[in-house]
């Protein structure tokens, strides 16, 4: 029904359109036609008021004028005839108005006929109004309709998606069926484990977690607190072991430099190649080399030296170490020092070891123990006035060692 409806209305719309179409240009011609003839209306109303003010006061003038003939006919004959003159030129203006009194009384009653036609079409004008008034109901009822529609496509939706819906819900009502198995199942496990902790075994759980989480804190704290330290005493090592070696190598220069005879080497030094590792648990080590400069080139003495260089390297080496870290250390002892040392060499270790006992003989307990079989090199420690006497290990007539206390004078 509502579709035959709306069928039947948008029949009677496309009428009405159709009807409205050349109403509405009529209408407007109307209006416009209207306007104007009030507008003439209105000067020719202006006009003819006019026009009879002076018809009136014309008729006045005249009244007056015979008045005044009337009273001063008597009394002046003189002035009679310019009156007489006067009373026709009044007359002849008179007929005047008198015509164009009744060519504006045309002109009226005109008008009163367009006044009327006017009406008429001010009658047309309000039913063109009207149909209009009718259109703007039409389209009011249009949009009704095209809301009407759209509700029923909305209507047709709604129930699609509450159909969607309804099986969306029948679904989550199966969700929830089953997660509230599932949560019985949990509240189960959960008051089973409650049960569990009451128990003798896990009672007092909380308080041992928190002793041994505060155990392991406490050991990690310590195991970081230890892995600086050890970093900072490796470090602390370096820095010692550096110092170290350039105090060893600047004795070793000086002893070199006060020994050596020869012209090929200027001085030695103990070189070290680093392990620049410092991670934690992995030992850190040094590779010493005995290295030989000549001209500000260092070259190392392994295959590049004679035998006697190399003996005299690691006497002055052992010396070096021994300045530097016995200090405190008393005893000092030199087995064949001279061994594969040319004589010049000799005798300058034999001054060295002289100087050395010289700079030593403050210290109380300190002894120099030289085993050696050159007795000239004994010689060249006595004339050093470094000793006073040696003591002389042979072999008696019955073949057994006699150690024999000997001053330098009687040798």
């Amino acid at each position: 029904e509502k579709a035959l409806e709306i069928q039947v209305l948008s029949q009677s719309e496309r009428k009405v359109e159709d009807t409205i179409a050349p109403t509405e240009e009529q209408l407007d011609r109307a209006e416009e036609e209207l306007r104007r003839r009030s507008d003439e209306n209105t000067a020719t109303q202006r006009r003819v008021a006019d026009t009879l003010n002076r018809l009136r006061n014309s008729v006045e003038n005249v009244r007056k004028l015979e008045q005044q003939l009337a009273s001063s006919s008597a009394s002046s004959s003189s002035n009679l005839s310019s009156l007489s003159a006067r009373l026709e030129h009044c007359r002849e203006e008179y007929e005047n108005l008198k015509t164009q009194k009744k060519k504006l009384e045309g002109q009226l009653q005109q008008l009163k006929r367009d006044l009327d036609s006017s009406q008429v079409k001010k009658r047309d004008l309000e039913d063109c109004l009207q149909i209009r008034k009718f259109e703007q109901e039409m389209q009011s009822i249009k949009e009704d309709i095209t809301s009407a529609e759209s509700r029923l496509k909305d209507l047709a939706g709604a129930r699609t998606e509450a159909s969607k819906l309804k099986a969306e819900l029948e679904k989550k009502g199966e969700t929830r069926a089953g997660q509230e198995g599932r949560n019985r199942g949990f509240t189960d496990q959960v008051n089973g484990l409650q049960r569990e902790l009451k128990s003798d075994l896990f009672r007092d759980a909380g308080t041992t977690y928190h002793h041994q989480s505060i155990k392991c804190h406490v050991g990690q704290q310590t195991a970081s607190d230890l892995e600086m330290y050890i970093l900072a005493y490796e470090r602390a090592i370096m820095r010692f072991h550096s110092d170290k070696m350039q105090e060893i190598n600047k004795t070793l220069r000086e002893l070199w430099v006060d020994i050596y005879r020869g012209g090929d080497i200027d001085f030695i030094e103990i070189r070290t190649d680093d392990d620049a590792a410092e991670s934690i648990g992995r030992r850190k080590t040094c590779n010493y080399r005995v290295a030989m400069n000549k001209g500000g080139v260092f070259i190392d003495m392994r295959q590049h030296c004679s035998a006697g260089q190399r003996v005299l390297a690691a006497l002055l080496i052992r010396l070096a170490l021994a300045e530097t870290f016995c200090n405190n250390c008393g005893v000092i002892t030199l087995d064949e020092p001279t061994t594969n040392l040319d004589r010049d060499n000799i005798e300058s270790l034999a001054t060295a070891l002289g100087q050395f006992i010289k700079s030593r003989s403050n210290t109380g307990h300190f002894q120099l123990i030289i085993i050696t079989h050159d007795e000239d090199f004994v010689e060249l420690l006595g004339r050093s006035a470094a000793i006073d006497h040696f003591y002389k290990v042979a072999k008696g007539p019955d073949f057994c060692s006699n150690i024999v206390k000997k001053m330098i004078v009687e040798q």
